[in-house]
Order: structure tokens, then sequence, then C-alpha cells
């Protein structure tokens, strides 16, 4: 019983490297900076709830401070090194997000207050693939503004980020909405559906596609 609810938490790790197919000392990095990130978030989120709760509905303000907060601590670093013009591979900004979205989850995994072990393990593999791919979008963000006038660059993640924090509320929203088995399968098959959208977005050039586009009108 122990060593499968011990495989719940590291279940997250076991997608994120068929994702990737390599597991290196960046990987591990970004995916301890995605556990320690959830602390403040996790910290900040209940004290910003609390500071709107007199003009909006608890419910509301869940759905709309969590995915703002979390997705900010997330992809921090990968800002930070972006604006700073530290060059990084394509692939490796994409990856990276990803494993701090990733290392995010086991921190959120473990302290779900539960000792189902099913539960655990809808959660774990709900949650994982949500928070990779909402980070992997900013990162797949950070990666397309890299290839366009760098005066468009704050613009293009800045949308690229709202992207992620409306997919991650629709998300959080589908999971307040739907109980028992539609909630269950609500919290399966979005994120699967997401996961595929960004694993062909991780495996198709979009940028010398959209450039060839350019090219050829």
């Amino acid at each position: 019983m122990d060593l499968v609810l011990a495989a719940a938490y590291l279940l997250p790790f076991i997608f994120l490297a068929a994702f990737i197919g390599r597991i290196d000392t960046r990987f591990v990095l970004f995916v301890l900076w995605g556990c320690v990130a959830a602390i403040p978030a996790l910290l900040l989120e209940p004290v910003l709830a609390s500071a709107f709760q007199s003009d909006i509905p608890t419910a509301i303000a869940s759905i709309t401070i969590s995915p703002l907060v979390e997705e900010f601590f997330k992809a921090l670093p990968l800002l930070i090194l972006a604006l700073a013009g530290i060059y990084q591979k394509d692939r490796e900004i994409f990856f990276c997000a990803m494993a701090s979205g990733v290392g995010f989850a086991v921190v959120e995994t473990g302290l779900l207050a539960s000792t189902d072990l099913f539960e655990i393990l809808i959660h774990s593999f709900s949650t994982t693939l949500m928070h990779g791919c909402t980070c992997g979008i900013i990162g797949y963000g950070i990666v397309i503004a890299d290839h366009f006038d760098r005066r468009a660059f704050a613009a293009l993640v800045f949308g690229f980020f709202t992207l992620a924090v409306t997919v991650h509320a629709i998300y959080n929203t589908l999971g307040t909405t739907f109980f028992g088995v539609p909630g269950i399968c609500t919290d399966l098959i979005f994120p699967v559906l997401l996961f595929f959208m960004l694993l062909a977005c991780y495996h198709i050039d979009l940028v010398a596609l959209l450039t060839h586009r350019a090219a050829e009108n």
C-alpha cells in the first residue's frame, strides 16, 4: 500500500520523463523550483482571497486568484531568464516549463487532505498534466516571442500568460462545477486533451512554419 501511495506522488515524474524523453540537471532544478514556488503561491492565495472577499464571492476569488498567482510563480525563472536575454534552446524552454509545473503539482498533491488512494491517484494524474501544460503554454509563448521583434516580446508573453491563466481557471471551474463521476471524467479528459495539444506543439516547429509562410507571402 505504501509503495502504491508513493507511486501516486511520483506519477508526475513519469509523465514528464515520457514527455521530454530525458532527465538532466536542468530538469531537476526546474522541478525543485516548482516545489519551492508552491510554498509562496499557496500561502499567498488565501491572503489575497481574504483581501478581496468583501468585493468578490469566495468561489470566484479562488478561481480567479489561484491561476494568476500559481502561473506567475511557476514561470518566474523562465521569465527572468528571457527578460535577461539569456539564450536557451526552444525545446529546453518548453520542457523546463513543464518541469516547473510538475514540481508544483507534486507539492500540491502532497498537501491533499485525503488518505483515499484512488482520489490521490486521480488528483496526481490530473493536476500534473494541468500544471505542467499551463506552464508549458507560457514556455511556448517565450519560444514564439524570442523569434519575433524584441519590442513585441512583453505583449506576446503576456498574451500566452493570459492564455495559461484562462486554461487554469477553466480547469478549476470545471472541478468546482461537476461532482462524482462527471467531475472525475472532466478532471481527466480536459488535462489529457490539453497534454496532447501541447505535445503536438512540442514536436512541430511552429516558428519555422510561420517563418516559411511569411516568406511565401
